[in-house]
């Protein structure tokens, strides 16, 4: 039986495959659990499952990025798929933009790039364990296509689902995945949560950069408790992932924030406002070393995933270290010696210690380890609101671009000169 899925309805069916449950990134759902998942939109096969069902939605495709090969269906470019309460990757025969109608399942999926779309977000209103037949070929075993069946339960069975063998004897079906459906309706509100991505500590003073958002905190921990104050930067909004986005590194007017794509200076005022000014528009891996700040680049050549080529070779640039001078200018680095003393200054932009050794990790949460072991969470949610003074950078006042300058500024005709008889 084929459904059909309108825009107004808010209830989802998805399905999770056994070696999702098996990696354990999901936590095997139950009726009335929360759950949030990426989603990958398959194509229904012929003869499709019993639970495939048509969608209409809006297709966008993933701008910049190279197509995928398959031997069997050939090229796929990647695309965003969204409806009423949803989105999910689809990998499309050829780049489509526009509302789509679509047949097949949505699949929770653990990958979670930059190009994904938000995870789904639903209340578990029913679980049942998808079971599937599976016949004998020449090269192994291969599914029996339209052979499913479905058995309601009230928890995902606590089971190793990639084994592919019947849980009993007398039972030829096989279990491969259990299907929710969730109510996208019944769900909190999502918190602007602050999530740490990077720490960096100068004595007392701690500042916490969020993993992602334009967020940042400063730690003040000579007071009992520690005062905390939050900081909204005029930075963009990074692409979530796994690890930081930013670095910090702290001194003792304010700190450096760094990331791929430029350098930022946040300088702590008297009355604790915080004046940003962006200082360079070329980033990467960076270091204070002091009181400078030094851009790391990679110093051999390295294979790197390329969105619009692929798989690519990368050159190592002319200058792997270049320091950041009072004009702020980057200056290339060579002397041997300098280059080995800053290199081995590096560190993870998640962790630093502090003058008694202690060390402050920033993970999701900020916590401090003791020089005897013992960690302690600190609580990032009392906090007040800081003020922040932004400096935009001019480049028409840039001495450096005053010859570009001169020929973009001339006069325009007059608003009142006669109109032209040619």
């Amino acid at each position: 039986m084929t459904m059909t899925i309108a825009s107004a309805r808010r209830t989802l069916a998805v399905f999770v495959p056994g070696w999702v449950l098996d990696d354990r990134s999901l936590a095997p759902p139950a009726v009335g659990d929360l759950v949030e998942t990426p989603l990958t939109f398959g194509e229904a096969e012929t003869p499709s499952a019993s639970y495939t069902q048509t969608f209409r939605a809006t297709a966008r495709p993933t701008y910049g990025r190279m197509p995928g090969s398959d031997p069997a269906r050939g090229l796929r470019w990647l695309h965003e798929l969204s409806g009423d309460g949803w989105s999910c990757s689809w990998w499309a025969d050829r780049p489509t933009t526009g509302r789509v109608e679509v047949r097949g399942t949505l699949f929770a999926d653990l990958i979670m790039g930059p190009d994904s779309p938000p995870p789904v977000r639903g209340r578990v209103r029913r679980v049942r364990v998808v079971g599937q037949l599976f016949e004998q070929t020449p090269t192994g075993i291969r599914r029996v296509g339209g052979s499913e069946r479905l058995t309601e339960v009230e928890a995902t069975p606590h089971i190793f689902w990639s084994s592919q063998e019947p849980r009993t004897d007398d039972d030829p079906y096989v279990p491969v995945g259990v299907l929710l459906d969730l109510d996208l309706d019944d769900v909190p509100a999502t918190d602007s949560e602050f999530v740490a991505g990077a720490v960096s500590v100068d004595g007392t003073d701690i500042w916490v950069m969020d993993r992602a958002d334009p967020v940042l905190l400063h730690v003040d921990t000579a007071m009992t408790p520690p005062r905390i104050v939050e900081y909204l930067l005029p930075l963009a909004a990074e692409r979530p992932r796994e690890i930081w986005t930013r670095a910090v590194h702290a001194d003792r007017d304010g700190c450096w924030i760094t990331s791929d794509h430029d350098v930022f200076r946040c300088d702590r005022e008297d009355d604790g406002s915080l004046s940003v000014e962006r200082v360079c528009t070329e980033g990467g891996s960076s270091v204070v070393v002091d009181g400078s700040l030094y851009l790391l680049g990679t110093t051999e050549p390295h294979m790197q995933l390329d969105r619009r080529h692929g798989t690519v070779r990368v050159d190592p640039p002319p200058h792997p270290v270049r320091v950041l001078d009072d004009a702020r200018r980057l200056i290339p680095v060579d002397d041997p010696a300098t280059v080995a003393r800053v290199r081995a200054a590096a560190r993870r932009a998640d962790i630093d210690h502090g003058p008694d050794g202690t060390e402050w990790i920033a993970h999701g949460g900020l916590a401090v380890r003791s020089l005897s072991g013992t960690i302690e969470s600190v609580d990032l949610d009392v906090r007040i609101r800081g003020n922040v003074h932004w400096i935009p950078p001019d480049p028409f006042a840039d001495p450096a671009n005053r010859a570009l300058v001169a020929h973009l500024q001339y006069p325009g005709p007059a608003a009142d000169a006669p109109p032209s008889n040619s």
